[in-house]
């Protein structure tokens, strides 16, 4: 057994030992991991939508220009059809 087993056992001993006698620390330490998944989670939206951020702004750019170019479209339409109704 290497040491980082033995030392991964013996902690995981006395944590199993002190839930088994105290049923807080259990409490605890679900809060505890909960916690953590959260300041994840946290972390990772407030460097995804962060505005400096080049990924987003790249994206973002590419969904404007889209819409942009289904906007000039459709003015190019309506100007096209209203030159039509003006011939007749």
């Amino acid at each position: 057994m290497t040491p980082f087993q033995t030392v991964s056992l013996i902690i995981f001993g006395v944590v199993a030992y002190m839930m088994l006698v105290d049923e807080n620390v259990g409490i605890y330490l679900t809060l505890v991991f909960k916690m953590i998944k959260v300041n994840f989670e946290r972390i990772f939206w407030m460097i995804r939508l962060h505005p400096n951020n080049p990924i987003t702004n790249l994206k973002k750019k590419w969904e404007y220009d889209k819409i942009a170019k289904e906007l000039m479209e459709e003015l190019n339409v309506s100007v096209q059809s209203q030159e039509n109704n003006q011939d007749h």
